[in-house]
């Protein structure tokens, strides 16, 4: 028989994939729908459908594509001698607060982190201001409506492309941590009232100024740029009144474009209601809003289509790769994805990082431009993976909705319990998630009814802490919360696991509470920790670890469930503490486990001698708090270790081993 893998924290569903891939059952469940979801695809429709279901998306992506582009094309238009625009690029834009130079009419500025349009080896393209023989900035006078309602003139300081010779020949942006500076007065506008200007215009993304348009040729290759026309002005202008006119038709309860509130959340995790962002759509252009708005009722809107398809229920899994792909459209055509001048490319995408920033100067791509993020570029990317996937996976698994505080499962009926938990105040999930869970909600509500019955994803049971600065708070989901909750999580991992089963819990927390309360909540759970292995598991080029220090394995903690509820001797275990380092020293060093994996690789036995035991208790009756062990752990592998751990290390290696293990050993002590 298959052994039956359980992840209570299934995420994105790696875990449960592997498992299936390998030939095992899988179980996976989370809270999060859209998790849920994505799990569903591909634990459950894949394996069913197989080669079938990648191509049936192909099929009905190219249909959605088609149709869309009889709405949008006219948005879109191509350039007189055939061109194809890819890529639009933009600018949030401010009223100068300089003092009145006389004209009486204010100027306009720009937010531009950079002038920079292609940067590569051999290639130059940037934009600077247009200047008189005296070099003045030149502007032109007109009439602008913002988003707050009000039109007013202003002068516009113009821009022309150009080829510079070298770096020096291009200025440096108007934006700078937050502050914009007029290229016209010099005058630096504060962050605070860049921020009072933005957040009365709902963010800017409506009103933003159109810098410059990214063109390809059929018969060249390359990127090539322009300044604006007045045809791509019609077309946005157009844009804003088709999506005005959906949006009076619309009769549904829920509105065409996500209104649902962004005000909630914590600016660590979204800094759009600093600025004025207070409903999803303000994240998005009018053009933006008009393509997604079409694509997710072109997908909502389906079902009709594909009932005739077959009777094996092949239409559901379809609809939601498609809704899928909707999401993934989105997540690179907000007003939060940037133009990389290095590449000559939109750099990621909304997501770059696990949370929402703010973006001053941002790129919208073409949906209908054949390049990367229009429609077919994502159909392609989703095709791929049900291929790739499809190959690998023979059997299906099981995806569901539930509380890992409270699993469906019954007693000892997994054998095998893998989990990546919530690291305590590192990434909040639910919030990340509504970005997405508000698109699939338009296309996806009538066919998984009980996924989206809320505005927004439910986060009450959700187990982080809330933010940073929440950790210490004296109620909500603070320190207390997750201790307690994660231990109920991982008790219930203990209990659907048969007697002789194993379990691995994998975290990565780069702050010493968050170590010690998973630890904690492990040893209170009733599991025995056995060993402490760290993987390598993250790409070293991801955005949230450029300078910073971030770890780039994950220490995966192999764990048995505990069948006694033995106490302790204090005295017993400290002295069994150096044995027992001793003991693996020598075999970490013989499979070339070193520097400062080493260091966690002791941590797995160590624990292994405080685990066992329900509690552990001194002389005094006094019960032994694992913060206290921890100390004695960390202090022995320095005494006994360290020497060892480095002999044989790579050389190349040894100062960053030695740096890395100095800092945990600090931080842990």
């Amino acid at each position: 028989t298959r052994p039956l893998v359980v992840d209570p924290f299934a995420g994105g569903g790696s875990i449960p994939l592997e498992a299936l891939r390998v030939g095992a059952d899988a179980f996976a469940s989370d809270l999060n729908p859209v998790a849920v979801l994505l799990n569903k695809v591909v634990l459950e429709y894949i394996p069913k459908y197989g080669q079938r279901l990648a191509d049936e998306v192909r099929k009905w992506g190219q249909w959605v594509k088609e149709e869309a582009e009889k709405e949008l094309a006219e948005f879109y238009p191509k350039d007189e001698d055939g061109s194809t625009p890819i890529a639009y690029l933009w600018a949030r834009t401010i009223i100068s607060e300089a003092p009145d130079d006389g004209s009486g009419i204010p100027v306009e500025v720009p937010l531009m982190r950079s002038l920079w349009l292609a940067k590569k080896a051999g290639r130059y393209k940037a934009l600077r201001w247009v200047r008189d023989t005296s070099g003045v900035v030149q502007t032109e006078v007109m009439d602008v409506t913002y988003a707050d309602g009000l039109t007013r003139k202003v002068r516009r300081p113009l821009l022309e492309i150009f080829e510079p010779k070298n770096e020096k020949d291009v200025e440096k942006g108007t934006v700078a941590r937050g502050s914009g500076t007029c290229p016209v007065t010099g005058f630096t506008t504060p962050v605070a009232s860049v921020k009072r200007q933005l957040k009365e215009r709902k963010g800017g993304a409506v009103d933003s100024r159109l810098i410059s348009i990214v063109l390809t040729k059929s018969s060249t290759q390359g990127r090539f740029y322009r300044l604006p026309n007045e045809e791509d002005l019609a077309s946005i202008l157009k844009a804003t009144a088709k999506l005005d006119d959906l949006k009076n038709k619309h009769q549904k309860a829920l509105s065409l474009i996500p209104n649902e509130s962004t005000e909630h959340y914590h600016t660590f995790v979204n800094r759009g209601s600093i600025y004025g962002m207070l409903t999803w759509e303000d994240y998005f252009t009018s053009r933006q809003c008009l393509s997604l708005g079409v694509l997710s009722q072109l997908v909502h809107e389906l079902e009709i289509k594909l009932l005739s398809l077959s009777n094996d229920g092949i239409e559901l899994p379809i609809k939601t790769c498609l809704a899928f792909i909707v999401d993934k459209i989105a997540d690179k055509s907000s007003s939060l994805c940037r133009w990389k001048s290095s590449a000559e490319y939109m750099a990621g995408n909304t997501f770059a990082r696990q949370a929402l920033p703010m973006v001053f100067d941002f790129c919208e791509v073409n949906l209908l431009g054949g390049a990367t993020g229009d429609i077919m570029s994502e159909v392609d990317w989703v095709e791929k993976m049900l291929n790739h996937c499809s190959k690998s996976v023979d059997h299906k698994g099981q995806a569901e909705k539930s509380s890992a505080t409270n699993h469906p499962l019954p007693d000892q009926s997994a054998n095998v319990f893998i989990t990546d938990p919530p690291y305590y105040f590192s990434m909040q999930y639910a919030d990340l998630a509504d970005f997405f869970y508000v698109w699939l909600r338009r296309s996806l509500s009538k066919n998984y009814p009980e996924f989206f019955v809320a505005n927004l994803i439910d986060k009450e049971d959700e187990i982080i802490v809330q933010s940073p600065g929440h950790e210490f708070a004296k109620e909500g989901k603070n320190s207390a919360f997750y201790e307690s909750r994660m231990q109920i999580a991982l008790s219930e991992g203990s209990r659907i696991l048969t007697t002789d089963g194993i379990g691995v819990v994998v975290f990565a927390h780069t702050s010493t509470r968050g170590w010690e309360a998973m630890l904690q909540a492990m040893v209170d759970a009733g599991w025995i920790i056995t060993a402490a292995w760290s993987i390598d598991t993250e790409m070293s080029g991801r955005v949230i670890a450029q300078n910073r220090s971030v770890l780039a394995s994950s220490v995966h903690l192999v764990c048995r469930p505990r069948d006694n509820n033995d106490i302790g001797d204090w005295r017993d275990v400290l002295q069994q503490l150096p044995i027992r380092i001793k003991e693996w020293m020598p075999r970490l060093t013989e499979q070339g486990v070193v520097g400062a994996d080493a260091i966690f690789a002791c941590l797995g036995p160590a624990l292994e001698i405080f685990s066992r035991y329900s509690s552990v208790e001194k002389a005094s009756g006094e019960i032994v708090p694992l913060r206290e062990y921890l100390e004695y752990v960390w202090a022995a592998i320095s005494k006994e270790a360290l020497s060892t751990i480095f002999k044989d290390a790579d050389t190349s290696n040894f100062e960053e081993d030695a740096r890395l293990t100095a800092m945990w050993l600090w931080t842990l002590s």
